[in-house]
């Protein structure tokens, strides 16, 4: 609008202007034009009219525009006056406004005197004024809220230099406005929270904002933490200066170092725990683990879920049926003990004892649980195992129990019946006995069978049906379903209703007596354990009833001797009775020896027993020896080895002429003649029992008969003394097991006083853990006298520990309930974020076990050299002859090749112990080269070629496919190639075939060496990779019992495998498998 009324104003101006100029002007003009007109009227020629015309017509507008001009000027000017007075009046009242404005007059206003444009100008500049009062006001306000803040606040320009504080910064820090205030940010902070500081300004330049600790250098020097809140002054889209709001933070820099100290001290006291330690959230995910769980599972199991590194689950465990002690806790708010199997590496299960515990707020809501796990695995193997021994051993006691206390065989087979059905939960049974003049069985007992059934199937031949089968092989028959086995092609019971069937041999001490039938009218599936056991009632069975019909013949052949010898039989049956009952066997036995000397008019009786290495004295009578003195070792040609060996009694009528056997000096000199009896349960042999007399003396057969009763009862009753002890020594391992007690944990301040224990330790020293806490640590000790060195030595760990020094401790201790055990004490430092010793923590570890692993190693050592000791006597006694007497030559040689080879297979067993401990110690160098098989192979057949050639046998060898490329020891292969020869040569007859086969499979060498020898007895086939163990041709083979157990040794080194197929009579193959890439 102001412009418009400009232009109005201008365009009047402008006709004013023309009109007043413009009419006189041609007034003027026309004026004189027509004077001159006039004048030049007289003019004759036209053309020098008109140029004289405009000739004087230019003069005169030139001299009337002078005239006009300055009139014009004159108007002009005046004109000009008028308008700017009316045009500058509201322009100087907005210059007054807005000097009032900058003077801070903000409540000035002005008058609106037009409404044109000027006038919208002064009622903005009103508008204008009245917004800067009232902004002015909003930030007045502000700056009082800035003022009245507890918090202190910088803004920092863009040259990081300080342009404004609040008054709550100068309380809080010291400074003066005037120090602040353009000083820069980097002037209250030491190098390290300058960097710090640089940082944040950065992102302040980039518009974020963030909250951050620093520290800052007060007016006393001091170093002050401060939360700062940081953010930029953004304008016109850009950081301008950045403001901070800083808060003290002293107390919490004081709380976040305590609690980091109390953390850092509760992770100490954690990682000190040897079990894994976890604390679970109601997440169940783990917020704390100690060492150990990180040490296994790795450090990423903080926040993982506890199921997913426990179980491996992906989904809570509780959904699997598993009982969850986490869940348990958080839902009860009690403590919660459980075992749980859990699965290792490659499916291995390991069982762990869980301890879970409750952690409360202060409201008694649990918020966290802490679970305590150790590894049981191997108790609870043994415990299962115990379990399983108990329960055989509860069968075979009551059984054993049965048979010793009848001698009717109807009485014990109704018994023993029973007791086996209960045991495998069978429907009934049937007992067969042998007819071997018909060669039938025929049913002597049945239960749970009709008796028209029993009429038609209580006699059948050997070999027909289940039970005749087993009668003519001895072996034992099990099958699930009568109905679906296709081994049994007919059969009574099929069509009896019977499903499940055990058929078991009743053997007697050398021949078959009968069989056992039993049998379930569902399926039932027989274990080998079930199997192995119903083979050993079936074995004891038969040895009572043997016994029974010995005892009646004994019986009978007391009747036919009654008069000759009726008081001697009395006191020998008496004494039978004595040692079928007795279950400490050393309390009887001499008496029992006594009474058969008397009985037999002998002048010494002895009883040698046997540990498969040598005859040691069990008992005598007659002889001033002391007990378990070895009498006679192995390899030596005595009376005792012989009737051994034989299995039969052997007399001698004459000693003095006698020259199979070997006697020593002292018999020789001092007895006549003598009888001597092999004592054997079953295929084991125990000893033998002699009878030596002065003069020369032939007993009858039915004296030699009454012996051999007399030593069947001895050994049962020693075979029964041995098991029973056995039995004792289970239960005692048993119970040390399971009375282990957990590892105490204790800790203690500087001062010796309890801090806290475990109910570890609470359980072991006996007292409330909340009684323990405060109490000196040594005194906790003393309800026991016997705990005064405990005390002592827990003191000296203490100072030690304060000492800045870990120290592990072997003690003993009494507990509560005066057990005593070996306590290792592990002692170590809490040491705070100041590197103090803030504390003590002790670990009383129980070590009773370790203990007892030493004293097992102390068995090794044992073992060890009673397999020295028995070539090395052979050595000195073959020595001491060739010393002491005159020999012949042949004989001198005949002692030399005996030392000569004892002293060879003593070398070797060294040899072998040192090559298996290297190995197994890892300090045995295996050298890599390519192997050349072909060239082992030829070197193995030239090396046995005497031995071959003297047993007539012959090695073939073979190389089938591809075997290069296998890297390894020449020396350690060539050794297995040796070992596998030598075994095959030496437990194989005259001329035996032997072969040796090297064949690719896929990534594997595999060696094969086959021979057609004697065979590996069934029950030796575990053991074969033992140490020492020989089996059952180790009395006819010397050996040293270690070659096969190297040979594993070895194998397992190179990643393999050693597997053995073998069958008596027909061979042995032992197969082993290399594979052409080891693991690094």
């Amino acid at each position: 609008m102001f412009k418009q009324r400009i232009i109005y104003r201008l365009l009047l101006i402008f006709i004013i202007f023309a009109l007043i100029f413009i009419i006189p002007f041609s007034l003027t003009i026309r004026k004189e034009i027509s004077t001159i007109i006039t004048e030049e009227g007289s003019l004759s020629s036209p053309l020098l009219k008109e140029k004289e015309i405009q000739h004087k017509l230019t003069e005169r507008i030139v001299d009337n525009m002078l005239v006009f001009s300055l009139y014009l000027f004159v108007f002009a000017f005046l004109l000009s006056m008028f308008f700017s007075r009316s045009l500058l009046k509201p322009i100087r009242e907005l210059y007054k406004g807005a000097k009032a404005l900058k003077e801070g007059n903000l409540g000035i206003r002005l008058d609106v005197s037009t409404e044109d444009e000027l006038g919208e100008v002064t009622k903005s500049f009103n508008e204008m004024a009245e917004a800067l009062e009232k902004q002015t006001k909003d930030l007045k306000k502000k700056e009082s809220y800035i003022s009245a803040m507890m918090d202190p606040l910088w803004v920092v320009a863009d040259n990081d230099t300080i342009t404004d504080i609040n008054p709550a910064f100068t309380k809080l820090f010291g400074y003066s406005r005037n120090e602040v205030l353009g000083a820069s940010i980097y002037d209250f902070l030491d190098e390290e929270n300058a960097r710090i500081m640089k940082y944040q300004l950065e992102e302040r330049e980039k518009g974020i904002s963030s909250i951050y600790e620093i520290s800052i250098i007060i007016k006393d020097g001091s170093s002050m933490p401060v939360l700062i809140t940081g953010a930029p002054i953004i304008k016109e889209g850009s950081t301008t200066e950045k403001i901070g709001i800083l808060k003290d933070f002293r107390r919490e820099h004081e709380l976040r170092t305590a609690i980091k100290e109390s953390r850092d001290y509760l992770e100490i006291i954690m990682d000190s725990i040897e079990d894994e330690l976890l604390v679970v959230d109601r997440d169940f995910r783990i917020t704390m683990a100690n060492k150990a769980v990180r040490a296994i599972k790795g450090d990423k199991v903080i926040g993982d879920y506890c199921y997913a590194i426990s179980h491996d689950m992906p989904s809570p465990c509780w959904h699997e049926g598993v009982d969850c002690p986490a869940k348990r806790v958080f839902e009860t708010g009690r403590m919660f003990k459980t075992v749980h199997q859990h699965k290792g590496a490659g499916g291995k299960r390991f069982f762990h004892e869980i301890v879970a515990c409750p952690i409360k707020d202060s409201k008694g809501n649990v918020m966290h649980v802490i679970e305590l796990m150790r590894d049981v695995t191997e108790r609870k193997e043994y415990e299962e195992n115990i379990a399983q021994k108990n329960k055989e051993l509860t069968v075979v006691n009551s059984i054993a129990g049965i048979l010793s206390r009848s001698l009717k065989a109807e009485e014990i087979f109704g018994n023993v019946l029973d007791k086996m059905l209960e045991m495998l939960n069978m429907d009934g049974g049937i007992i067969f006995l042998l007819d071997e003049a018909n060669r039938e069985l025929t049913c002597s007992y049945h239960k749970g069978v009709s008796e028209e059934f029993m009429r038609a199937s209580g006699r059948m031949k050997l070999g027909e049906d289940i039970p005749g089968k087993v009668a003519a092989t001895g072996q034992l028959i099990t099958t699930a379903d009568i109905g679906t086995d296709q081994r049994i092609e007919r059969s009574i019971l099929k069509h009896s209703g019977m499903k499940g069937c055990c058929a078991i041999p009743i053997k007697g001490k050398e021949r078959l007596v009968g069989v056992f039938c039993l049998f379930s009218f569902k399926t039932h599936i027989f274990t080998l354990e079930e199997e192995r056991l119903m083979n050993s009632i079936g074995e004891m069975t038969g040895m009572a009833i043997e016994n029974i019909r010995l005892y009646e013949k004994m019986r009978q052949l007391y009747e036919y001797q009654r008069q000759r010898r009726a008081e001697d039989h009395k006191n020998l049956l008496s004494l039978s009775s004595r040692l079928a009952a007795a279950l400490e066997i050393k309390a009887v036995m001499n008496s029992t020896l006594d009474l058969i000397r008397g009985s037999f008019r002998a002048d010494l009786v002895w009883l040698l027993e046997t540990d498969n290495e040598n005859l040691i004295l069990k008992a005598d009578s007659g002889l001033n020896i002391k007990e378990r003195e070895i009498i006679y070792q192995k390899g030596t040609s005595s009376i005792e080895w012989y009737a051994i060996e034989k299995k039969e009694p052997i007399i001698v009528p004459a000693i003095s002429s006698e020259s199979r056997f070997y006697l020593s000096d002292y018999v020789r000199s001092n007895y006549r003649s003598a009888v001597c009896l092999p004592v054997y349960v079953g295929e084991k042999a125990l000893g033998a029992l002699s009878l030596y007399y002065t003069i020369n003396k032939e007993l009858r057969d039915d004296d030699i008969h009454f012996l051999q009763i007399v030593a069947s009862i001895l050994a049962v009753a020693i075979e029964r003394s041995e098991l029973y002890e056995k039995t004792l020594l289970e239960r005692e391992r048993s119970d040390t097991i399971l009375q282990s007690i957990s590892d105490g944990i204790m800790t203690a301040d500087t001062r010796c006083k309890v801090i806290s224990i475990n109910k570890a330790a609470a359980d072991m020293i006996g007292i409330p853990q909340e009684k323990a806490a405060g109490s000196q640590c040594c005194e906790l000790f003393n309800y026991a006298d016997e705990n005064l060195d405990f005390r002592c030595t827990l003191g000296a760990c203490m100072e030690s520990a304060l000492e800045k020094k870990s120290v592990n401790v072997d003690a003993q201790l009494t507990t509560i309930t005066g057990k005593n055990l070996s306590v290792m004490i592990s002692s170590s430092p809490i040491i705070n974020s100041k590197g103090e010793v803030a504390g003590v923590v002790h670990v009383l570890r129980n070590i009773t076990r370790e203990k007892e692993i030493d004293r097992m190693k102390t068995e090794f050592v044992r073992t060890v050299s009673h397999q020295f000791r028995t070539p090395l006597s052979a050595i000195v006694g073959m020595t001491e002859m060739l010393i002491d007497e005159d020999l012949q030559d042949e004989k001198k040689k005949e002692y030399l090749q005996t030392v000569l080879s004892e002293g060879i297979r003593l070398s070797n067993m060294v040899s072998d112990l040192l090559n298996i401990a290297r190995i197994e110690s890892g300090k045995e160098v295996f050298r890599e080269e390519e192997i050349d098989f072909a060239s082992l192979l030829e070197d193995t057949k030239k090396l046995f070629s005497n031995a071959l050639e003297k047993k007539n046998a012959k090695l073939t060898t073979a190389i089938n496919g591809n075997v290069s490329g296998f890297r390894g020891d020449k020396e350690k292969i060539f050794q297995l190639l040796k070992i596998f020869a030598d075994n095959s040569i030496i437990f194989s007859d005259k001329e035996c075939n032997i072969s040796i086969t090297l064949s690719r499979k896929n990534d594997n060498i595999e060696l094969k060496v086959s021979d057609n020898g004697w065979g590996i007895p069934e029950e030796d086939m575990p053991h074969l990779t033992e140490r020492f163990y020989r089996g059952k041709y180790g009395q006819k083979v010397k050996g040293s019992g270690l070659g096969l157990a190297l040979c594993k040794e070895i194998v397992t080194r190179y990643d393999g495998s050693i597997t053995f197929d073998s069958k008596v009579g027909k061979g042995t193959t032992v197969t082993v498998t290399f594979p052409l890439r080891r693991k690094s």
